[in-house]
């Protein structure tokens, strides 16, 4: 409420004046603060139909030298085109990984591919870069934080074909002693056969030539 300090010794003309310089007043002031007001109203307007969505879903863990997709959807146009850039964490200061293009496809629907051929396991980061002429909103998935942990075959020293055809080698001598040894133990022994007893020609003979003799002496004797 607005009070009109006007002294007693004015006119009434005076009064009416004054009381509509005061309408006056008011009456810019209200232009003015309507004036404001529909700015604001404005520019949330144009803000909220310019912020756009992107969303995406990754793994949290995979092993070094494997691939991963980020598959995802967004409000932004068919076609829009961005990077997702991959950073190691450090303790001090991050390095940079990698930068990967990506497409907004039909629908909004996104994929991205990425392969961790050479990264070494550690605590990584990806963000999804801004465009100036398109804002995103406070809704996006714009940064994801994921582990890459050692895979199965690091930390093992690599055979060559001359150290394993060695280690075969070994392997299959030592289990031919061991199956020779083990069937010597487990089986029962068999006695050797005696050799057969082999005439000699000479006794043959002199036995035939005795037996000539006896019968020639018993011939004579019966001719005398």
């Amino acid at each position: 409420m607005v009070y009109l300090n006007i002294p007693d010794g004015d006119t009434v003309n005076d009064k009416i004046f004054t009381f509509f310089r005061l309408l006056l007043i008011m009456k810019s002031v209200s232009i003015k603060v309507l004036f404001a007001f529909a700015v604001l109203l404005t520019a949330a307007a144009v803000g909220s139909v310019s912020a756009y969505v992107i969303n995406f879903e990754a793994p949290s863990e995979i092993s070094s030298g494997d691939s991963f997709v980020l598959s995802g959807t967004s409000t932004l146009p068919e076609g829009f085109s961005s990077e997702v850039v991959v950073f190691k964490k450090a303790q001090v200061g991050n390095k940079q990984v990698g930068k990967f293009p990506f497409t907004i496809g039909a629908d909004g629907i996104w994929t991205l591919k990425i392969d961790t051929a050479g990264w070494e396991p550690g605590t990584y980061s990806l963000e999804v870069q801004k465009d100036s002429d398109y804002s995103y909103g406070g809704s996006s998935d714009i940064a994801f934080t994921f582990t890459v942990a050692e895979s199965a075959g690091q930390g093992q020293p690599e055979q060559t074909p001359s150290d394993a055809t060695t280690a075969t080698s070994v392997t299959t001598t030592g289990s031919t002693e061991q199956a020779a040894t083990q069937s010597a133990q487990t089986s029962p022994s068999t006695p050797t056969p005696a050799p057969a007893a082999k005439t000699s020609p000479v006794a043959v003979w002199t036995a035939l030539l005795g037996l000539a003799a006896v019968a020639g002496v018993f011939a004579v004797s019966e001719r005398e």
